[in-house]
């Protein structure tokens, strides 16, 4: 069991919210740690664009849960002269599977 932050009242371990007084139960947030690959994923994409995004989603360079938007980097660059996959290129250097969005990739 755990114990309500405010309060000080016993909770269950799932609990959103206190029964006691009602506020929500401050959760621990869970950390994934880096997997160190962005660096890599960087000169990829950056001097493959596309190609490299497609290396990228068929080997240990995924990231857990996220795959790269290899289309997207495709037709992006072809229309923008190839700056879309250059911004997208120096977003893989702060990659973090903890974020909800990240530039260039989707969640699984």
């Amino acid at each position: 069991m755990a114990h309500c932050t405010k309060c000080g009242g016993e909770v269950h371990d799932e609990a959103e919210i206190c029964i006691h007084c009602g506020c929500r139960i401050q959760k621990e947030p869970i950390l994934i740690k880096s997997d160190g690959k962005n660096g890599v994923r960087f000169a990829l994409t950056f001097l493959l664009g596309f190609i490299g995004s497609f290396i990228i989603n068929h080997s240990s360079l995924k990231p857990d849960g996220w795959k790269s938007r290899t289309l997207a980097y495709f037709f992006l660059s072809f229309i923008t002269f190839g700056i879309h996959h250059v911004v997208a290129s120096f977003c893989n250097f702060s990659f973090n599977a903890n974020n909800s969005y990240n530039i260039g990739y989707f969640k699984n």
